[in-house]
């Protein structure tokens, strides 16, 4: 009678929230304890009963009152140890060992990772999937610009089990090397070893599956891994640079399974996070820097967290060739030695530079190129503007390009990047001026 309460709150919320959100957050919960004034619902991570109550306790208390006219507190508690010491309450692992294969870095890992506001969210989550694989967020999907720190999120998920010592096999590869060894499986006429390999896994990290794109037969393979891995409550976590939606050439039942669980997306860090970036990064290396030099590394370089990390690269080799302590290296120092890392990060491309770019060397206007004509003079440039726009500015989804160039949808970016992608490889004298329409952009 008591879960038909819960449940009852839950049948009147589903009809007002988002689907997705509904089965991330609500589809594991369970009643556990009422009384006169209050609902105790359990979940399984600690990282969901924070979210829960901070989002969602006063529109059900509102739905409840609604349906039982009854004043209600509810709350979320995620019982200690709830998955790490009572592992049949979640999948079921393979083996009473923990089997990894070689690839994850040790150094990926949650105490390395530097928290900021652009990447809590999917820090916390990454750490709940880690203390309840296979459990809540399944799969997790996260995704940002290159250099963001995607992949160490994703491995430290690894390396958190490993040291906790979960009776869990895991496996980390990337969706070309997934691509080139069913190849391979395919050549040697060994495709059933290659299918027991990836759906006998308990944890499947797969970074950049973006580069699943146009891969009709990996993709039918990957499907099928997806589903088994999946339907056994097996952990999958993914990366992109882009999220599922905007994954060109994607089959839609793929772009479905991969928006059923949580998404999480990473951004740049702002000042105060990469100022913290530069100073975790320079302790293993005894790099010690004036104050003044973190600041300003941190405001010329905000791009990404491997830019950040190859800027103390540069200065440590400059310092040691030079025969000079880092510490008595000053601003203008600095400054020199990364002069075309910062000069790089000033040249920001837009889409009106492209644009502008494009219509110089086809001798047309930018408002004709955002007209509905289709004429060949005006259709081609553009097809060749909305490519680079794809590609010299890879945070833009295809719907923005598309909405920029007044086009009807994201399709129109497509079909324009494949087929000037076609062309590119085809025509050696078209490379050569794709190739000169970049330089000039990026000057």
């Amino acid at each position: 009678m008591d879960q038909d309460i819960w449940q009852n709150i839950l049948d009147k919320l589903e009809e007002n929230i988002n689907p997705q959100s509904f089965r991330t957050w609500f589809s594991e919960t369970k009643l556990v304890d009422i009384s006169d004034n209050e609902l105790v619902v359990k979940v399984p991570t600690q990282f969901a009963a924070n979210y829960l109550n901070q989002n969602y306790t006063d529109t059900l208390g509102e739905i409840a009152y609604a349906l039982y006219k009854q004043h209600y507190k509810i709350k979320f508690i995620s019982p200690p140890h709830y998955v790490k010491n009572n592992p049949n309450q979640t999948a079921g692992y393979s083996d009473n060992r923990v089997m990894v294969n070689t690839k994850l870095n040790e150094r990926f890992s949650f105490e390395e990772f530097v928290v900021g506001r652009n990447n809590n969210f999917a820090y916390s989550a990454a750490k709940a999937v880690a203390e309840a694989p296979g459990y809540t967020y399944n799969p997790l999907f996260i995704y940002g610009e290159s250099g963001m720190g995607k992949t160490h999120l994703m491995q430290a998920v690894g390396n958190y089990v490993v040291k906790e010592g979960r009776n869990c096999s895991i496996y980390y590869t990337t969706s070309e090397e997934f691509t080139n060894e069913m190849i391979e499986s395919i050549r040697a006429n060994k495709m059933p070893e290659f299918r027991s390999k990836y759906r006998k896994v308990d944890l499947l990290l797969v970074d950049d599956v973006h580069f699943l794109s146009k891969k009709e037969g990996t993709q039918e393979e990957f499907f099928h891994t997806f589903n088994a891995l999946f339907d056994n409550r097996k952990q999958i976590v993914l990366t992109s640079d882009r999220p599922p939606k905007d994954i060109p050439d994607l089959e839609k039942r793929l772009v479905t399974r991969f928006e059923s669980g949580l998404l999480c997306d990473l951004k740049n860090p702002d000042f105060e996070t990469r100022v913290a970036i530069l100073h975790k990064k320079a302790e293993p290396e005894n790099i010690v820097l004036r104050d003044e030099v973190f600041s300003f590394i941190a405001e010329s370089i905000t791009s990404s967290v491997r830019a950040l990390e190859g800027s103390l690269i540069r200065i440590l080799a400059y310092a040691s060739y030079n025969n000079h302590n880092p510490e008595e290296l000053d601003v203008e120092t600095v400054r020199s030695i990364l002069s075309d890392m910062i000069s790089e990060q000033h040249k920001k491309i837009t889409l009106d530079t492209i644009t502008q770019e494009v219509c110089l060397a086809y001798n047309i206007t930018m408002p004709q190129i955002v007209d509905k004509t289709r004429r060949q003079q005006i259709s081609y440039p553009r097809q060749i503007a909305m490519y680079l726009a794809n590609l010299l500015i890879p945070q833009l989804s295809l719907k923005e390009i598309a909405e920029y160039y007044k086009r009807k949808d994201h399709t129109t970016v497509i079909h324009a990047k494949r087929m000037i992608e076609n062309r590119f490889r085809e025509d050696i004298n078209f490379r050569s001026h794709i190739e000169q329409l970049i330089k000039n952009i990026k000057s």
